[in-house]
């Protein structure tokens, strides 16, 4: 966690929720059920696979922390994470049997209206909203470890293989926001919806949110430059973008970045940013989280999207550092 855990602040209860909800129905139906069929449809496991796997698979059951909302809310968020950790964990190694995103949606049911799976809807009050997350929650979970042990009894996946790649997943840290970053350098319609929304954008990517209800992204130009910082405590989007730079945390910069943004980018960080370009300080807090989409440096023209990813640095993500050409980097 960034925030301290006996510094509650999150205000916003009913964005978290509604967050949380509008997340899982994307990957419950886009990324876990509806892959689930394709499996079952192509002949890749069978029914009575999944059906031998429940008999053996431990359910997966979230339970209440005491105490209020917020622990629970937060207890949602943290099982929403693991719940698509579980679904990537599984399907990263199937190499023979990858399914793009956005290749064979008829077959899994997006657009047919036939077969498309349907939204579920949480209704009632916040409370009662929570406990029918946490069931879903449970649910969803314990579906992907049955379709992981049925794909481990076909010997379709090695346990070595999943072990290895949960590591890998766990470790990317800022490599998540460079991922994001990289797309919206080259596809500009994900960079408007980037900007427009988002946490909703970011699911394209597969990456967990972690514990945010929104996130900000802050597009520096020639005309802007963004810096993040979080004056109540050490909020971060840290599934996001790893962890945070160690001043981050320091009053010291809380204070200064406030006061006088440009000499203390200046002073801090060696980055003189232009007089004509207006600095924005992005305050984050529990409810709203901020991520800068730095500019794309020049001499990138013809660079892969993976090769645009390794140029990102966790610096630039929070602004306190721009990205230079390919040539001049350290």
């Amino acid at each position: 966690m960034s925030e301290h855990p006996d510094h509650p602040h999150m205000q916003d209860f009913e964005g978290h929720v509604a967050a949380v909800a509008a997340d899982l129905e994307y990957f419950r139906r886009k990324r876990v059920e509806a892959r689930v069929l394709l499996f079952l449809r192509r002949g890749i496991i069978t029914w009575a696979d999944l059906f031998s796997a429940h008999e053996t698979t431990e359910p997966t059951v979230l339970t209440d922390p005491p105490g209020d909302l917020e622990p629970r809310i937060r207890a949602l968020e943290d099982a929403l994470d693991a719940m698509i950790l579980d679904i990537a964990t599984v399907t990263t190694p199937l190499a023979n049997h990858s399914v793009a995103i956005d290749d064979n949606r008829r077959e899994r049911g997006d657009y047919h209206p036939e077969f498309r799976l349907a939204d579920r809807v949480y209704e009632g009050d916040l409370t009662t909203r929570i406990g029918l997350l946490e069931t879903t929650l449970s649910e969803t979970r314990h579906l992907i470890a049955c379709f992981t042990q049925a794909l481990l009894d076909r010997d379709e996946v090695t346990m070595d293989a999943l072990t290895e790649n949960r590591c890998r997943l766990n470790e990317l840290g800022y490599r998540n926001g460079a991922r994001i970053v990289a797309r919206a350098w080259v596809d500009p319609e994900f960079k408007a919806r980037l900007l427009a929304t988002g946490r909703e954008a970011v699911r394209e990517l597969d990456i967990p949110p972690g514990r945010l209800g929104k996130l900000g992204v802050a597009e520096n130009t020639d005309e802007v430059h963004n810096i993040v910082v979080c004056t109540l405590c050490s909020c971060y989007p840290h599934d996001l973008l790893g962890d945070p730079p160690w001043w981050y945390r320091t009053d010291g910069y809380k204070q200064r970045i406030v006061a006088d943004p440009r000499e203390t980018i200046r002073d801090m960080f060696g980055l003189d940013v232009a007089p004509e370009r207006t600095v924005m300080v992005r305050d984050s807090t529990s409810d709203v989280r901020w991520m800068v989409l730095p500019r794309r440096p020049e001499g990138t023209e013809g660079m892969s999207e993976e090769e645009l990813a390794e140029l990102v640095t966790a610096e630039s993500l929070v602004g306190s550092e721009e990205i230079p050409p390919p040539n001049r980097a350290p």
